[in-house]
């Protein structure tokens, strides 16, 4: 029975508090009883940089991206989740599953393509697409992203690029960018010198669901909110440091190896895979790094009580902003 406060407006309800759900590894989520509709983020495993003997492979495109502000899954609902890992060198990333169809609730993130080896060899297709291998004059195509032609919620709400290329230079220029889930990755070109490497695109941005702040975010040279970015191409060794083939924002990598400049800004995420992130790997000279694994975030909201004085009501109601 609600207590007496002035005047009782509604029911005497227990207020619930916000809910994040958070899986790096496979699992059931099942929702509040109170449950009716979810924000869920999906990220895919991240491509594998290109990997070969010189260093101008292709960077890995980012593991695809989604992001469903109200996904209605219905109260004490199990929903199983798989989660993609990323990809070594050369290899696509593993697609991240939130539930399982023909349920409405399904999505699927599909895995990040490879970047592609030299010489001239394509990316491949994935959630982002991976960059084209080098080196000049005809640097390879880039991989398609396939994230976007996804059924249902997961290409309505799901995001990815393409890799970059083809690009046509020197004959030293290098591997080309992999895409991201908010960007294409970039072309190589001369930058100050013949040894660019390509850019991976940016990743995209979860705080519109989740809020400015998580622990879960990257935060490594302000990458908080940002996930699935693409891996940076591989440039000839001796290249200048304004053409260096960095990894998009959101957890895509350099090209490997790479020598660090303390004149110019830090490299994102120079030392390997950056976890649960989706980001795509760097082209490589012997190896190319490997994609960052994916995740899956599911933010349920809170209510208020449905207790209110009469003096709230009014307050609410005059402002327009009545709670449920």
């Amino acid at each position: 029975m609600a207590r007496g406060n002035g005047g009782v407006i509604g029911v005497n309800n227990d207020p619930i508090t916000e809910l994040i759900t958070r899986f790096t590894g496979p699992g059931t989520f099942t929702s509040r009883p109170s449950t009716g509709n979810v924000g869920v983020f999906v990220a895919a495993g991240g491509g594998g940089g290109g990997s070969t003997g010189v260093n101008k492979a292709g960077g890995g495109g980012g593991g695809g991206f989604i992001l469903v502000p109200a996904l209605s899954v219905g109260g004490g609902t199990p929903i199983p989740v798989s989660i993609g890992g990323g990809g070594a060198g050369s290899s696509t990333g593993s697609d991240t599953t939130f539930g399982s169809a023909p349920n409405p609730y399904y999505l699927i993130a599909k895995g990040g393509g490879a970047g592609g080896n030299t010489p001239s060899g394509p990316g491949a297709p994935g959630g982002s697409g991976g960059g084209g291998g080098g080196p000049g004059p005809s640097v390879g195509p880039g991989g398609s992203a396939t994230q976007p032609s996804q059924p249902g919620n997961s290409g309505t709400y799901g995001s990815g690029n393409v890799g970059a290329g083809p690009t046509s230079g020197p004959g030293n220029i290098g591997g080309n960018g992999g895409g991201g889930a908010g960007a294409a990755g970039t072309s190589t070109g001369p930058g100050g010198g013949n040894y660019a490497g390509g850019n991976g695109g940016s990743g995209a941005d979860v705080r519109p669901v989740f809020g400015p702040s998580q622990p879960w975010y990257i935060t490594q040279n302000s990458q908080d909110g940002f996930f699935c970015g693409g891996g940076g191409g591989g440039p000839q060794t001796a290249y200048p440091p304004t053409a260096r083939g960095d990894g998009g924002k959101g957890g895509g990598t350099p090209h490997s190896p790479f020598v660090a400049n303390p004149s110019f800004p830090e490299y994102n995420n120079f030392s390997g895979p950056v976890a649960n992130s989706g980001g795509g790997g760097g082209g490589g000279q012997s190896g190319g790094r490997t994609g960052g694994p994916g995740q899956v975030a599911v933010i349920e909201p809170g209510s208020a009580s449905g207790v209110w004085s009469l003096k709230s009501q009014f307050s609410a109601r005059k402002s327009g902003t009545w709670p449920t």
